[in-house]
């Protein structure tokens, strides 16, 4: 790929094509790219080595990590790669480094844009290196060294002057010690079997030197420090954009004991509701009172322009009848005796007017589980202003919200236990759908019914399948030309009776085979906002936020895109 300026637009297209482009490099039809994060279908791929890490919005920095991030999959053998991974945090840390500059170092030589993006990528990176101050400490300038050291060697590249200075006298010292293992990788690149060992040995030298160091150092010497933003990864959990944490899942042994089909040990004691009837009417008062002046504080009651935006990006063309008189279009042969008195006349076509038309319908599905209280009051305040502003924009907005009505299990895990607790019952909890909103009710008449979100009690456990196959139901009810579905939550399906009974992956399976089941049948767009996690285990499309600071404009346009999104 060739390097590109940065904007918001151009990154948003580059997630729509990144994983295209990584599933032309591999072969692999699985990729998935969003959110900065790699999936192989809902599973996501970490990106352990140095310079992939706090990669930048710059178009070219993103470029650079999605080619080399194909280069790793094409190249790499990820089994033999982890057999020799050392358990030191940085030796692993130079072993993955190296497996990494040595898969780039072989881009194909007529991919002259490619090994451009990820040269820049690393340069950028040196440079937040430098400018972090790590490299005034001996630690830092002697990983400094061995990263810009093997990439140069690996990968063919100069070194840029002002780093070249910084590192020389480091470079000179590992010369000994070092350079006959940088002869070997550069001559063992395209095997990786024989790259192994010459890269686990700088690994071995680079730990041990470390360990020398921090040894001698007296306490608290690290060196000075300008940037904290600046960290290499001596970790390598699965996080998503921003180090926001990657929500976590398996495979149910329960779901292959029931021929992987979901059960329900009984539905006698669920219950759909009007948000209303689950609290006092002076409460809800209340509630929708301290909403008003918590908007009326943010500076979010006005909804016009993000209104506007989904207007813009939701509406379809209709046609609107003809306009006639023009001097180009179609030929109105009503106009033609015109241009026979007339010669100079040129008024004589048509054309079809188009007005815009939005027939979109969006329901937002909240997750009450009991994990979720402690967002009721932002997600509340989120709720009403996007709500507001999708109907504005001309959309059907539905608002539904799903619970259980008792805490481990209730009546219907007792009737289990009286019935001799047969294996496997699936799902054991009294389901509660709750309506916040229903579609056919206009905001001014509903918007009571959003501050019951803020009730404490509603929030208890969340069954999560069955609460997207009812929304998307519901949805599929409806005479729209586009549906939507936005799901709310803040993690897996989590109901402890359940859980016990059958297995802790068991509510996770039936998600995802729901979520499925929705993609084969086309008709209904599934997104989700994840709270403080990225949910990519289950949906494609999400976007992650982090709720503990105030709602702004930013957010909501962020998650205005990804609802518009085709």
């Amino acid at each position: 790929m060739s390097a590109g300026t940065s904007g918001p637009a151009s990154l948003s297209r580059m997630e729509a094509w990144g994983g295209a482009m990584l599933r032309a490099i591999t072969g692999d039809a699985s990729l998935q790219w969003s959110g900065q994060t790699l999936y192989r279908g809902t599973t996501p791929i970490p990106q352990a080595a140095a310079h992939h890490s706090q990669v930048p919005v710059q178009q070219t920095d993103q470029r650079g990590l999605l080619d080399s991030m194909g280069l790793r999959l094409y190249w790499s053998d990820q089994a033999l790669f982890q057999a020799h991974l050392p358990q030191d945090p940085v030796e692993r840390m130079v072993f993955e480094l190296l497996e990494q500059l040595r898969v780039e170092s072989l881009v194909p030589e007529a991919w002259h844009g490619a090994r451009e993006n990820m040269r820049q990528r690393f340069v950028n990176w040196c440079q937040a290196f430098m400018d972090s101050g790590l490299t005034e400490s001996s630690l830092g300038i002697l990983l400094f060294t061995v990263a810009i050291t093997a990439w140069s060697r690996l990968t063919g590249h100069e070194i840029p002057e002002r780093m070249a200075d910084l590192v020389e006298s480091t470079r000179m010292s590992m010369a000994s010690p070092l350079g006959r293992h940088w002869d070997r990788l550069r001559r063992a690149r395209d095997r990786q079997q024989q790259f192994v060992e010459p890269a686990l040995a700088v690994s071995r030298w680079v730990g041990m030197a470390v360990r020398a160091a921090q040894d001698d150092a007296p306490r608290g010497a690290g060196g000075p420090r300008r940037r904290s933003s600046f960290a290499l990864p001596l970790h390598f959990e699965s996080q998503s954009q921003d180090g926001m944490p990657v929500a976590q899942s398996g495979d149910s042994r329960a779901w292959t004991g029931t021929a992987q089909s979901y059960r329900v040990f009984t539905r006698e004691f669920d219950r759909e509701v009007q948000a209303a009837e689950l609290i006092r009417a002076l409460q809800l008062a209340q509630f929708r009172e301290q909403m008003d002046e918590e908007l009326a504080r943010s500076g979010l009651l006005q909804a016009g322009r993000l209104a506007r935006y989904l207007q813009q990006r939701l509406a379809s063309t209709q046609r609107n009848g003809w306009s006639f008189g023009l001097e180009e279009g179609h030929l109105d042969g009503s106009r033609l005796s015109q241009l026979v008195t007339d010669p100079q006349q040129r008024a004589i076509f048509k054309d079809e007017m188009q007005r815009p038309v939005n027939e979109t319908a969006v329901t937002i599905l909240m997750d009450c589980s009991g994990s979720m209280k402690t967002y009721a009051k932002p997600l509340s305040l989120l709720l009403d202003v996007l709500g507001r502003a999708l109907e504005m924009a001309g959309a059907s907005v539905e608002i539904l919200g799903f619970s259980t009505q008792a805490w481990n299990g209730g009546r219907t895990r007792r009737r289990w236990q009286r019935a001799g607790q047969p294996q496997f019952p699936g799902r054991l909890n009294e389901r509660l759908h709750i309506v916040f909103k229903d579609g056919a009710k206009p905001w001014r008449h509903a918007r009571h019914g959003i501050a019951a979100l803020r009730k404490p009690d509603i929030f208890r456990e969340g069954i999560d399948g069955e609460a997207v196959e009812w929304a998307c139901q519901r949805l599929r009810a409806k005479a729209a030309q586009r549906c939507i579905l936005l799901v709310i939550s803040d993690g897996c399906p989590m109901d402890t009776a359940t859980h016990q009974a059958n297995d802790e992956h068991y509510l996770d399976q039936h998600l995802r085979q729901v979520l499925a089941a929705q993609e084969r049948m086309g008709g209904v767009k599934v997104c989700a906002l994840g709270v403080g996690l990225d949910l990519g285990v289950f949906y494609r499309q999400r976007l992650a936020v982090d709720l503990q600071h105030d709602l702004d404009e930013a957010l909501l346009f962020s998650v205005a895109e990804m609802l518009c999104k085709r």
